[in-house]
């Protein structure tokens, strides 16, 4: 063993031992051996993202503890953008020269903060030494079985049928116009908080996703690349086309506020980032899933023309 071996090693012991209650114990076989091993109750369901300083954040937006709870986040969102409970977190990361021992400390506890959250444990993982920092983490989660049929409930993108009402979670554009008030030197001011928490600590609607698999729904997909272009990944799988009403949309309040309307609608639409839920199915359904604390509003509907295409129309 190399004298770079035993620091990798008790680096990977320290954090572990931050992590604290979310590093996962309680499985066949936890972290520290060549590959976790755990047994699953149901259909896994798997996704990747790289989260990479200068693409995905900026030091000057985003403490590494913000980046930290984005990158579980963010997993979290496609796992619950497929009906799914997210279960396990890897965590790959690379670490540059400007990182310190207290910034390493800020990212897991980061990552740690977020897992609670989210109902996640991390099973194990990779840190390497590199130019640029990165997060990558992949996440597993399990889908529950149909009664009955033994098929997985799932929300899927190609789910989308004519006529189906189109229906979103929160507030689209709320984590953009927090990026954009802090690139405009006003995320400190005290209306502007909603928002920026929203950029640096969005949450993945799980539970949102469990409700629509429960009642029945099978389309869905969450808003990481903007409304209308993740719109647009359901009209082109489902063959549909997808319209919007863009007076429909539930804009946040402080961010007509502080923006104006035109500016808060643009990025309501193209903004990115908000981890919303889209869902599309029966608009009574729907609306039974809207709560005091997660509305859910319905925006459009799904037709037979422009198919392949999704279109804000006003009114």
């Amino acid at each position: 063993m190399t004298e770079n071996d035993r620091t990798e090693f008790d680096q990977i012991d320290r954090i572990v031992a931050r992590l604290g209650d979310v590093a996962a114990h309680d499985i066949l076989v936890s972290s520290g051996d060549d590959a976790a091993v755990w047994a699953s109750d149901g259909p896994t369901v798997a996704t990747i993202d790289a989260l990479v300083e200068g693409t995905h954040w900026r030091a000057d937006t985003m403490s590494l503890a913000d980046v930290g709870w984005r990158a579980i986040a963010a997993s979290a969102s496609d796992i619950a953008a497929m009906g799914a409970t997210p279960r396990y977190a890897l965590v790959a990361v690379t670490i540059n020269p400007s990182m310190d021992s207290e910034s390493i400390d800020g990212l897991i506890d980061g990552l740690a903060a977020s897992c609670r959250q989210h109902g996640v444990e991390i099973a194990g993982g990779d840190i390497v030494s590199g130019n640029e920092a990165a997060v990558t983490i992949t996440m597993l989660g399990v889908a529950s079985i149909e009664s009955g049929r033994g098929a997985p409930r799932l929300l899927r993108r190609d789910g989308a049928r004519t006529g189906d009402a189109i229906a979103v979670s929160g507030h689209p554009g709320a984590s953009g116009a927090g990026l954009a008030l802090i690139d405009a030197g006003r995320g400190d001011e005290s209306k502007a908080k909603p928002l920026t928490d929203a950029h640096r600590h969005p949450l993945g609607r799980v539970a949102l996703g469990l409700a629509a698999t429960a009642a029945g729904l099978g389309c869905a997909i969450d808003i990481s690349d903007g409304l209308l272009q993740d719109l647009g990944h359901i009209a082109h799988k489902s063959d549909v086309g997808l319209e919007i009403d863009h007076e429909a949309l539930p804009l946040h309040a402080a961010a007509v506020e502080l923006l104006g309307h035109e500016h808060a609608l643009d990025l309501a639409l193209g903004g990115g980032e908000d981890f919303e839920l889209v869902i599309v199915g029966d608009g009574d359904v729907l609306a039974s899933l809207s709560t005091s604390d997660l509305p859910v509003t319905v925006i459009g509907r799904v037709v037979d023309a422009h198919r392949g295409e999704a279109w804000a129309l006003t009114g």
